[in-house]
């Protein structure tokens, strides 16, 4: 009498059967899925059908199993992830294989993104404040508050733009506390231009641009290289600060870190 194969179980996306030789997993969770369906879904969601944990196509990987015992062989963590994971006393250190960015995650709840290869930019996040802070040369500050409040700073001349929760743009030097409202176009010296249209406010500067949605509070951050096919881009969720950061050159693209879970604005 021959031995009947085992049950592999069902496909979440498609629901059809999985076959031992077209199963494949997120390492992340280790549900399973279809080659093609995975695929796919993790293209558009960024996330596991199943448990919606964060997961890229980088954490996709195949199983293999012997007929006779069922046995899932799973490659080790190290060929896995994208990342080289220390763990020190009050954090863990991941350094990424690609991109050399550095992700620091504190016990408090706080991360410390530094990315150094070719681009200069540092991002810490405050889980007690609530706050997203990312540091650029040339002493300019970009902060997000959780009630969508945001705050630009050029340290150079002390001038600071504020966009309040309401979206209304206010423009001041901190040393004299004048407010002005904005409500077009301004020009600066040598520190830019500010474009506000009915959608979003744009700060644009020599070397990024920061837009801030007026219907949802998103920002996103776009830096720029001289290098035309290298660039950066960080979207923040300041309400739930959740945030991610992409590296593109040419027609690659690779997510290098986000916060621990990404909200429903991120993934529209």
């Amino acid at each position: 009498m021959s031995q009947k194969s085992p049950e592999i179980g069902q496909c979440p996306i498609c629901l059809s059967n999985l076959n031992m030789s077209n199963i494949y997993a997120i390492s992340k969770c280790g549900h399973t899925f279809h080659q093609k369906c995975i695929y796919q879904w993790i293209f558009s969601a960024k996330n596991c059908p199943t448990c919606q944990t964060n997961a890229f196509q980088s954490d996709i990987i195949k199983l293999f199993i012997q007929e006779n015992n069922v046995e899932i062989v799973i490659p080790k963590k190290e060929e896995i992830l994208p990342f080289i994971e220390t763990k020190y006393d009050n954090c863990i250190q991941r350094i990424m294989k690609e991109c050399k960015c550095e992700i620091l995650r504190y016990e408090t709840g706080d991360l410390q993104y530094n990315c150094k290869k070719g681009f200069d930019i540092n991002i810490c996040s405050y889980e007690k404040t609530g706050r997203i802070q990312i540091i650029f040369p040339d002493e300019i500050t970009v902060k997000t508050y959780k009630s969508k409040r945001l705050v630009i700073i050029r340290g150079k001349t002390n001038k600071i733009s504020t966009v309040d929760p309401n979206g209304k743009l206010f423009e001041y030097y901190s040393e004299r506390k004048e407010f002005f409202i904005t409500t077009e176009k301004t020009f600066r010296s040598n520190e830019g231009l500010v474009r506000q249209d009915k959608n979003c406010i744009k700060f644009c500067f020599p070397k990024f641009i920061v837009k801030r949605s007026l219907e949802n509070g998103k920002v996103t951050i776009l830096v720029y290289t001289s290098d035309p096919n290298k660039s950066l881009k960080i979207q923040i969720c300041p309400e739930h600060q959740s945030f991610f950061v992409e590296h593109s050159l040419g027609n690659k693209i690779s997510r290098c870190t986000n916060s621990e879970f990404l909200c429903d604005h991120l993934r529209e």
